[in-house]
């Protein structure tokens, strides 16, 4: 599955392309359950073998950890600090924190990872990770969460609009205005949609993205309006948008979170730092909403 072809894996292996037919004849006889079907052309993974690879591809990270772990130990090294964050923070919102970090802890080694939202849960509590970085809420018992920063959502406007001319928007504003959404099942889709549906509020919504980055450009780019989360650089660096406080606010938590286990070393201090750095405004600092010169006419 992984070389999509039964002649590269063997290739891969160092084996025969017959010795790998036998090891999955073998593999599923033993499991009970087909692992690939053959088309024109070649062989394609069933859905069973979708899943079940999944599985194998979690123990295997599993046993790597381990193998770092011993390796750090070994070399005595100050630790190694494995980190799990969406692609938005990992990119945007973290490098500046872990920076200041790496300097203040030089012996200290950090990974960051970028995961989704609920692999970010299942790597926390199954010790692939040591502490994972999301929006909030998320679906975990197992875990301590604590909220690092919580902010109101903004609107965004490509410059020019007339809505610019408001000091703040309401739903109503938005009424048959093209909407760049979030991609469904995300939590501030949810509650956007939920602010808009209570108030009967029919949007165009013309365009969906999966990360705020991409919102930012399609507004940018004249496709339409948005509201997104307000820890994003492109909204202070892009000069083609315009952001507007939304009221009623909705409010975006970031959250970290760690298994309900004895910490390393290093996990412990970087959590504490970031937990630090964020209650001082430090790591959200360069998140001003850039608001345009606004004339009330007075």
């Amino acid at each position: 599955m992984t070389y999509g072809s039964m002649k590269k894996a063997a290739q891969i292996l160092g084996i025969s392309q017959p010795a790998i037919s036998r090891l999955i004849t073998s593999l599923t006889e033993s499991i009970g359950f087909t692992l690939f079907n053959r088309q024109q052309g070649g062989v394609v993974p069933t859905d069973d073998a979708k899943i079940f690879m999944a599985d194998v591809e979690r123990m295997f990270s599993g046993t790597e950890e381990l193998g770092r772990r011993a390796d750090a130990i070994r070399r005595k090294e100050a630790g190694v600090v494995r980190i799990a964050a969406m692609s938005h923070y990992a990119n945007d919102l973290l490098p500046e924190p872990l920076a200041r970090f790496s300097k203040a802890h030089p012996k200290m080694s950090i990974v960051l990872e970028t995961r989704s939202r609920i692999e970010i849960g299942d790597a926390v509590t199954m010790g692939l990770c040591d502490i994972g970085i999301t929006s909030l809420p998320i679906p975990i018992l197992s875990a301590d969460v604590v909220t690092l920063a919580c902010e109101p959502a903004v609107a965004i406007l490509p410059v020019g609009h007339p809505l610019a001319e408001k000091y703040e928007l309401v739903p109503t504003d938005f009424e048959g205005l093209r909407f760049i959404s979030f991609e469904s099942g995300t939590p501030l889709r949810f509650e956007i949609d939920a602010v808009f549906d209570e108030q009967a509020v029919r949007r165009d919504m013309v365009l969906e993205a999966g990360a705020p980055e991409g919102i930012v450009r399609f507004v940018a780019a004249d496709a339409g309006v948005s509201i997104i989360s307000p820890f994003s650089s492109e909204v202070v660096e892009d000069e083609r948008i315009v952001a507007r406080p939304f009221v009623p606010p909705i409010f975006v938590e970031v959250g970290l979170i760690s298994a309900k286990r004895a910490l390393t070393t290093g996990a412990l201090a970087l959590v504490e730092f970031l937990k630090e750095d964020f209650a001082s405004g430090a790591a959200t600092a360069r998140y001003g909403i850039q608001v345009l010169p606004f004339d009330n006419g007075s």
